[in-house]
């Protein structure tokens, strides 16, 4: 289907960008203010994991807030998720397997915490070829 040049993607379509891609934003609220922060992640299962620091992410998570998550590719899709954020603790084979997979492109600092986001909506958009 499309719309004013753009067609929209399935979830299937929307999740395998998802697995093609490293950095992303989640969209969050602190108090009354939206805030957008870049984050690395991974798709693991029904969910984007990334790692954090103590803060508004991991805040979020902590509350089982519903936020936003958009990955895209400026000049041809974007892909939005929205789910509730939740604090991983402990270890288990998904959780020491996406911190294996962050490990990869992790960038300098601690950023110890894992959360994850649900995908429980997916939307996305391409850009149609003229």
């Amino acid at each position: 289907m499309t719309s004013r040049g753009l067609e929209r993607l399935d979830g299937d379509a929307c999740i395998a960008l998802l697995r093609t891609h490293g950095l992303g934003r989640v969209g969050t609220r602190v108090g009354d203010e939206p805030l957008v922060l870049p984050v690395h992640y991974v798709v693991a299962g029904d969910d984007i994991v990334f790692r954090t620091d103590p803060g508004a992410k991991l805040i979020a998570a902590v509350l089982g807030t519903r936020v936003a998550f958009e990955v895209d590719d400026a000049q041809t899709w974007s892909v939005v998720v929205v789910g509730h954020a939740r604090e991983l603790r402990g270890s288990s084979p998904d959780t020491d397997e996406a911190r294996r997979r962050l490990d990869e492109h992790w960038p300098a600092g601690e950023r110890e915490h894992l959360v994850a986001v649900a995908i429980e909506k997916v939307t996305g958009r391409r850009l149609l070829a003229s």
